[in-house]
This record gives structure tokens, C-alpha cells and sequence, in this order.
């Protein structure tokens, strides 16, 4: 669990004008909100948002927001949302969402495959139709990603979400039937190539 510090300022004006002047000014619009938290407008760097983009890589970082003010506030905060401009990949508005670090917390974390499945090995192809898990723990016990042996498999073989061992305290939350990775034979991806074409 990566963590980094940002430092934002209250906006007392929104809209889309507003919003032009911050990013003129190297700012960028945002906003915090949480189970317990009011929406609050905010104005950050862009240079420290981008940064700390760069650390999420994983999904999965926390990040220490100080709010100007007299006294300064504090949270623990999780990056929500990015709005990214079409075209020229600019940063035009991040959601911030505040979390209490006695409470869980539900977020996609990524899946590492390790390890080359003996069905591989014999002319198998891989299949992976799930990239991410959903998982719940407490902020403090979040991966930054959920690896998986896959070597023991071989062509026919599936791992589904049941199969994945996960830290004690986060609990999976998707489907347990959901197959993960799928080893497939490569002659029955022909075959049915063959069969297409045959029908057209």
C-alpha cells in the first residue's frame, strides 16, 4: 500500500470558468466526499495529482490530503475518479474519497499471474478473462495486488475466484464461480476458425 501527501485548498467557486482559471494557474478542480463527509470543492496541483497518478499504479494507494485552513484539516483519502481531457490526456477534475482507517473498505486490486502453465508448455493458450479482483478489508491490510501460481495448469484446466488464496482479513468479493484463467487447446481454436468458415 503505497501513500503519498497532497496539499489542496478549499474552492468557494465552481463551474466551468472557474475551472479554466485554476488550470491556467497550474491547478486542477476537485472534489472530497465519503460516507461521512460532505462534498467539499477543492483545488489541487496538477504537478502533485499527475504524481500521485503515478503512484496508483496498483489501484490500491492512499494518500495523506491536508485542506488549507485555520486549523488545517487532514484526511486519508483514495483517489475515486479521473476526468482526462480526449485528446490531449490533460487532467480536468479528480475525485477524492475520504476513508477511515477503522473501516473496510471495498476496491479492485489487480491479479499477477505467475509462473508458465505446463499447458502452455504443450501447445495450450491462455485465456485470462479476469484482470482485477473486488476485495474488502480494512484500508491498512489493502495489496497492491493479488498473485497467482498458474504453473499447475494444464490445457482444459480453469481457476476460478474460489480457487485464489487471498491475506487473512481481505475477503473476495466477486462471484467464486467466475473463471480467472482458462488453459485452451490450440487445435480447438482451429477447429473452430474451420467451422466458421465452413459456415459462411
Amino acid at each position: 500500500m503505497a501513500e503519498i501527501f497532497l496539499k489542496a485548498q478549499v474552492r468557494e467557486k465552481t463551474g466551468k470558468e472557474v475551472a479554466r482559471k485554476l488550470r491556467q494557474q497550474g491547478l486542477i478542480p476537485a472534489i472530497l466526499y465519503g460516507p461521512s463527509t460532505s462534498p467539499t470543492p477543492l483545488s489541487i496541483s496538477s504537478s502533485l495529482v499527475l504524481k500521485a497518478l503515478r503512484v496508483e499504479k496498483t489501484g490500491s494507494s492512499f494518500f495523506d490530503l491536508e485542506i488549507e485552513g485555520e486549523p488545517p484539516k487532514k484526511v486519508k483519502v483514495l483517489i475515486k475518479d479521473v476526468d482526462v481531457h480526449p485528446v490531449t490526456d490533460e487532467v480536468m477534475h479528480v475525485d477524492f474519497y475520504e476513508i477511515a482507517m477503522d473501516k473496510e473498505v471495498s476496491m479492485e486490486v489487480p491479479i499477477v499471474l505467475t509462473g508458465k502453465p505446463k499447458g502452455v508448455e504443450k501447445g495450450g493458450i491462455l485465456e485470462q478473462n479476469l484482470r482485477e479482483l473486488t476485495i474488502s478489508c480494512l484500508p491498512h491490510l489493502v495489496p497492491n495486488y493479488i498473485e497467482i501460481d498458474i504453473s499447475h495448469l494444464d490445457v482444459g484446466d480453469s481457476l476460478h475466484v474460489a480457487d485464489i488464496s487471498v491475506p487473512e482479513g481481505v475477503k473476495i468479493e466477486d462471484d467464486p464461480q467466475v473463471p480467472v484463467v482458462t488453459i485452451v487447446a490450440a487445435e480447438e481454436e482451429v477447429s473452430e476458425e474451420e467451422t466458421e468458415e465452413e459456415e459462411e
